[in-house]
């Protein structure tokens, strides 16, 4: 059994010591006389490694890592038969448990309250914002508590958030060496580092362009209206799960349903109603096969679970529990749809319009070509640039006569040669014209001088594809897939893709690494969590019938990963066929009730956020995934 932590060794409090005394006198200003801040700072570092290093040096062995968390047979509680006695004793054995599960809570309730934060923090940047423009702040301040305040408002960074004080409590509790080994083994980031690199590959322009085509091709089967693609999109998308992986089947799903419906500005109970159907028919989308779905990948090795056995007892009633929630949301908001199938249709006509009459290259080419003839005839660059340099030499020795008055006493006490003062005012004041040059007007800077060109419309051209180029993206999204459980296979395959991309960019979109490795980041800090949640969860799994064992698996998946639920199941000892088949059940039912519910929910949560007031709400999706969750259960239940 792994020691608990009982202090740290002199030298290292000796360092924290000196470490406090130094950030005091650092905020107070009492620094010596001949000693500056910088070394100061300096100082202060080497102590901080000092601090860790002796820290690190202080903690048992790398070999006790499987001794945290302790394992569930450590207890030595099987014979207990009541759940709240087993939960006591195990708090009693080890303390860390009840304060691990506690900050845990307190990171779902975070999760609730991101929206809050973010109308916090657009509120002080709108009002900082106004000072700016009144001239009481600085033109390029920062409101920093409006900025912290966005950053707690991101529902993919608390996790992360929290598990710095899971860090510091394992750290508290134990020493610095559990720490580490429990993040180095213990945790899995397998699959945070899989979505990271899926859902990349998932967004390039090629593969979304290939998943319009064959959603467009059923779409217009069932007549090619916004009704046809947002049921389409909703039973489709999910479906496509089963074989390229719910994450990847999220982030095309989720990105369809941005340009095809969020882009038309429906109602917020709309949005909301779409984006939990959508997480809870990709949740359950998966379980036609083995491998695709987290929660059931986690079971099918040890519970001898293949392709065949999902599809009999999981992937049917998966599809008759989409089908029927689809057809009910309908029904709900078919008015609405109708309402907006007239903004879809001009849409849509502008699309096939600007493909086939006015391609964006044609264009470009045909202006370009236009405004050199006018400017030839007008000569509007040679007038303009002569009046601008009139304007800009007339503010130079404005400037110029500020300097003097203001400075040059002071350049000359200092005994700074006017000559070179002067001079470097000019460079200065060089620098500063190219850069309101770049802002304002690059047209007019020479052509090796102008900033680099960011079309905000890149992403929407209509340039086709070419078809080597999109077998390329399927072969790398197929080496991802194949070698999913292997990071060691697919972050590499990774790198040779962006080198891919940066290589064939005129036909990719700007590959966006922001929301993937956000994405990457909630799943990581979750699993992190999750570690040391199955002293609790394992005994309530382990003591229910099947009917209970269901309902609490969905309950139990809204608090945490669903896959995470499922592999502690495999740990309960005795677990029959018909349990292990109420688990699964019940946690790819409860998948879409809440963002952590199924790993692949955040990538959804990212795409989509932007089209929410003040981010997604929690409540808004637990609210919106409620009908077909109990649709998808009963499914389960019932055939």
């Amino acid at each position: 059994m792994i020691r608990m932590r009982t202090d740290l060794r002199i030298p290292a409090r000796f360092l924290e010591s000196v470490q406090l005394q130094i950030i005091c006198v650092i905020e107070r200003g009492e620094v010596m006389k001949g000693y500056s801040k910088a070394w100061l700072i300096i100082v202060f570092s080497f102590l901080t490694i000092g601090f860790v290093v002796t820290a690190n040096a202080a903690g048992p062995p790398a070999g006790d890592a499987d001794a945290f968390p302790p394992s569930l047979e450590s207890y030595n509680d099987a014979d207990v038969e009541r759940i709240w006695a087993i939960l006591k004793n195990r708090v009693r054995q080890v303390p860390f448990n009840l304060a691990a599960t506690l900050i845990f809570f307190c990171a779902i309730v975070h999760t609730f309250l991101t929206s809050k934060f973010l109308a916090i923090g657009h509120k002080w940047e709108h009002e900082h914002e106004k000072k700016k423009k009144q001239g009481l702040v600085g033109k390029h301040s920062v409101h920093h508590g409006a900025e912290l305040f966005h950053f707690l408002g991101e529902v993919e960074a608390v996790f992360g958030i929290w598990a710095i004080a899971l860090g510091g409590c394992i750290f508290f509790f134990y020493d610095w060496h559990t720490l580490v080994n429990y993040i180095s083994y213990r945790v899995n980031f397998t699959e945070p580092l899989f979505v990271v690199v899926i859902m990349t590959l998932a967004s390039t322009r090629p593969i979304l362009k290939l998943s319009e085509t064959i959603m467009w091709k059923i779409a217009g089967l069932l007549g090619g209206t916004l009704t046809s693609w947002w049921f389409t999109i909703l039973t489709v998308g999910p479906l496509l799960g089963s074989l390229i992986t719910e994450p990847a089947a999220m982030t095309i799903s989720a990105v369809l349903l941005g340009h095809k419906l969020y882009d038309l500005s429906p109602s917020e109970k709309f949005k909301y109603a779409t984006i939990g159907l959508l997480f809870v028919n990709i949740s359950v989308g998966g379980t036609l096969s083995h491998f695709a779905a987290p929660p059931v990948l986690m079971v099918a090795g040890p519970w001898n679970w293949g392709m065949g056995h999902m599809i009999l007892n999981f992937g049917w009633k998966a599809l008759v529990g989409i089908l029927i929630s689809n057809g009910i949301y309908y029904v709900i908001f078919r008015q609405e749809l109708s309402q907006l199938q007239d903004a879809f249709a001009l849409r849509s006509l502008k699309d096939r319009i600007q493909q086939k009459y006015l391609s964006h290259r044609d264009m470009e080419a045909r202006f370009d070509k236009m405004v050199a003839s006018v400017n030839e005839e007008m000569k509007f660059a040679e007038t303009f640039d002569r009046q601008i340099n009139e304007l800009i030499e007339n503010t130079k020795n404005r400037l110029e006569d500020g300097l003097t008055a203001d400075h040059m006493e002071n350049l000359i006490r200092e005994g700074i040669d006017p000559v070179l003062a002067k001079e470097a005012f000019d460079q200065r004041f060089n620098d500063i014209k190219l850069l309101q040059m770049r802002r304002a007007l690059p047209a007019l800077l020479p052509e090796h001088q102008r900033p680099a060109f960011r079309d905000p419309q890149w992403d929407e051209r209509d340039d086709p594809v070419p078809a080597w180029i999109t077998v390329v993206h399927v072969i790398f999204m197929a080496w991802t897939i194949f070698n999913a459980h292997h990071p060691e296979l697919f972050i590499p395959g990774m790198l040779f893709f962006l080198g891919f991309a940066q290589v064939t960019s005129p036909f990719q979109n700007r590959i966006d690494l922001k929301p993937a490795l956000l994405v990457g980041f909630f799943l990581g800090g979750l699993v992190i969590h999750g570690g040391v949640q199955g002293w609790w969860i394992a005994p309530v799994l382990g003591n229910l019938k099947e009917i209970p064992l269901m309902v609490v698996s969905t309950v139990l998946t809204a608090f945490n990963d669903n896959a995470a639920i499922t592999y502690l199941s495999t740990l309960v000892p005795g677990f029959t066929d018909s349990l292990k088949y109420a688990v699964v059940a019940g946690a790819v039912a409860g998948g879409g009730l809440t963002v952590i519910a199924n790993a692949p929910n955040p990538a959804g949560q990212a795409i989509l956020k932007k089209h929410f007031v003040n981010g997604v709400s929690p409540a808004g999706i637990l609210a919106g995934a409620l009908i077909p969750t109990v649709v998808v259960w009963l499914c389960y239940l019932i055939f």
